[in-house]
């Protein structure tokens, strides 16, 4: 058995193990306006799905909010207020994260592998090749709960298809905007409590489904509703106060359809044999803004 350390709370349980490599925060502050993302028009239904030239970049853009940091390794995101992730970008050795859905009022907390970059007196702890594995100069990662997404509500079927008023059980719709300029967008979101406190929220993946006719466009030119615009929503999480929210919004760089009516102003397509997973942190122990 080889030599370490563990060392546990009051509660008994454990804080960090030496053989393990513990996560540390980096880097919290707000996210910030980066750039605007245009929607796609699928330009024909005749044309085909698979191919880039069946589409065109629309008008209508989504603002993209997020931050970059360097020299990223394994990077866990945490944020406190409305946004999805959708993705990120690296360049050189900086690493560029994206979120829809978000504002410049969202926090963020991130975490990556412990570095021995800061000094002072405190406690490294290494693994037997050298890789360091505890900085006690660092604010370690605590994850105080996990959540699953709810299940979507019992389906209406219409035509053999499934469809559901909102994504998550419990869930209350509405059409917002989350800056001043751009899209209204229809969110579903569900609050969840977890306890005393601000949280924040990670989610490992987003699921993509189908957005009926909620906006009551209809295509110019085209009486209502012959046809109707149809896009894609993604779901994803956020701490609060007191919990965190389940979210889902229209997705971004989504494809805006004028095709067939679809029956119920609702969502389709939602997959059901998988659930996202939020991972929850308290933040009234870490600092904001850091780095």
């Amino acid at each position: 058995m080889s030599a370490g350390l563990k060392v546990y709370k009051e509660d008994g349980s454990l804080l960090f193990d030496t053989e393990k490599i513990t996560y540390g925060l980096l880097k919290s502050g707000n996210l910030a306006f980066l750039l605007n993302w245009p929607r796609l028009d699928y330009r024909s239904a005749n044309l085909p799905p698979n191919e880039g030239s069946s589409y065109s970049e629309s008008s209508v853009v989504d603002a993209i909010h997020g931050f970059s940091v360097d020299g990223a390794v394994a990077p866990i995101v945490f944020i406190v207020g409305s946004g999805i992730s959708c993705g990120s970008s690296r360049s050189g050795n900086t690493t560029t994260f994206y979120y829809i859905g978000a504002s410049p009022s969202t926090k963020f907390y991130y975490f990556d592998t412990m570095r021995n970059t800061i000094n002072g007196a405190g406690l490294k702890c290494y693994s037997e090749d050298g890789t360091l594995t505890f900085n006690s100069l660092q604010y370690p990662l605590n994850i105080v709960a996990t959540v699953r997404a709810p299940a979507p509500p019992a389906p209406v079927i219409s035509n053999g298809i499934a469809n559901y008023s909102v994504p998550f059980v419990g869930a209350t719709r509405l059409a917002t905007r989350f800056i001043n300029s751009g899209p209204y967008y229809c969110i579903s979101r569900v609050f969840i409590a977890v306890g005393a406190g601000e949280h924040a929220a990670s989610t490992t993946f987003s699921r993509s489904f189908g957005q009926g006719k909620m906006d009551g466009m209809s295509a110019p030119g085209t009486p209502f509703p012959a046809y109707s615009n149809q896009q894609a929503h993604m779901d994803g999480a956020y701490g609060a106060n007191g919990g965190i929210y389940f979210m889902s919004c229209d997705a971004a760089r989504t494809t805006m359809y004028w095709g067939a009516p679809v029956t119920y102003n609702n969502y389709y397509g939602i997959p059901t044999d998988r659930y996202p997973e939020a991972l929850v942190i308290r933040t009234d122990n870490l600092p904001f803004p850091f780095n």
